[in-house]
């Protein structure tokens, strides 16, 4: 059984690339109008994607979390940029030194990663000194590098005897899920076109491929209100816009008009099964009155006495072989006059 209806409207296969837009960004952009005629598509769904791994693991606008000394604020900026764990930890501590000295107590911050004779934690340890008895706070907002530095969004995180370690493994692939969202789909599904999970299998500055298996599955319903041009934007699990830093993307789609078939077949299973239920229910309701009759010409007439009827009653339960109720066995009368009879 084919997945699409054929019989008014043949499936479209559309390719789109953010080159091509009429306006925003490689990004998140408005595709150029696509002639899809008149048909009565119903249905849409990706069938592949080729998306850059061009975007930073420390991008733009997500790039800054607070320093606080003595009650005091600083904005720590992390230079937009991809990272490793190395030189990130080496400019995380130039920058927390430099904001101290910002503050006027000239602090001194030392970030490291587990030594190579130690078992790597993934995580970053942050160390202070020069500051007396006064502990410094780091604060994550939801637009902070949390992920990079492994701590939770909208968390502060005092030192302890002058040190912090990273609550989280720092996370440095940035963007392990895409989401392709869309207005060419209804919102039922948060506007979600597709969702890709292959993203850490590819490495920085690749091409990730993405190939639709399961069409069925995951077809979205057409939205018919906006015809021939659509809106497309990548965001990661968190809802944040993924900047491929110019370089565009491509991908294809497919609409076409969904097979109502498996939806009759459904209808006449349910419509058949009501018939047998019905069939069952009527063959009980005769053999109910088909009992019920039989009982009422069993019952005796009116004129009977009730002697009669019970006479009748025990002449039909009268065993073939009768057994007296005070019968006795005659050798346990006088068991004496019993054993004399024996020859002992």
């Amino acid at each position: 059984m084919s997945l699409f209806d054929a019989s008014s409207t043949a499936p479209q296969v559309v390719s789109f690339n953010s080159k091509d837009r009429i306006s925003g960004s490689n990004s998140n952009f408005v595709s150029a109008p696509v002639d899809i005629g008149i048909n009565k598509f119903n249905s849409v769904c990706l069938l592949c994607a080729s998306i850059p791994k061009s975007y930073y693991n420390v991008p733009s606008g997500y790039n800054t979390f607070t320093l606080t000394e003595k009650n005091v604020d600083t904005t720590i900026t992390i230079p937009v940029g991809s990272y490793n764990k190395i030189n990130l930890a080496s400019v995380l501590s130039t920058l927390l030194t430099n904001g101290s000295v910002a503050l006027g107590n000239n602090w001194t911050y030392v970030i490291t990663n587990p030594s190579p004779t130690q078992a790597d934690t993934f995580k970053f340890t942050f160390t202070v000194s020069g500051n007396g008895l006064f502990q410094p706070t780091i604060t994550m907002t939801s637009t902070s590098p949390f992920r990079q530095l492994g701590f939770e969004p909208s968390s502060s995180y005092p030192f302890v005897a002058n040190v912090l370690t990273s609550a989280n493994a720092i996370n440095l692939a940035y963007i392990l899920r895409i989401f392709i969202k869309s207005n060419i789909c209804n919102d039922s599904n948060d506007g979600v076109l597709d969702e890709i999970l292959s993203v850490g299998s590819f490495a920085p500055q690749s091409v990730l491929f993405y190939q639709q298996f399961n069409i069925d599955v995951n077809t979205r319903i057409f939205n018919s209100n906006l015809p021939n041009s659509w809106n497309f934007v990548l965001v990661d699990s968190y809802g944040q816009e993924i900047d491929l830093n110019g370089i565009p993307w491509a991908f294809t789609v497919v609409f076409y008009e969904r097979n109502n078939t498996h939806e009759i077949h459904k209808n006449e299973l349910l419509i058949t099964n009501e018939q047998r239920l019905f069939q069952i229910e009527m063959t009980q309701r005769k053999l109910i009155e088909s009992i019920k009759n039989k009982n009422k010409d069993n019952e005796p007439n009116v004129g009977t006495t009730e002697g009669q009827t019970l006479g009748s009653t025990t002449g039909d339960l009268e065993p073939i072989y009768p057994v007296k109720s005070n019968y006795v066995i005659p050798e346990l009368v006088n068991n004496i006059d019993h054993l004399k009879d024996l020859s002992l």
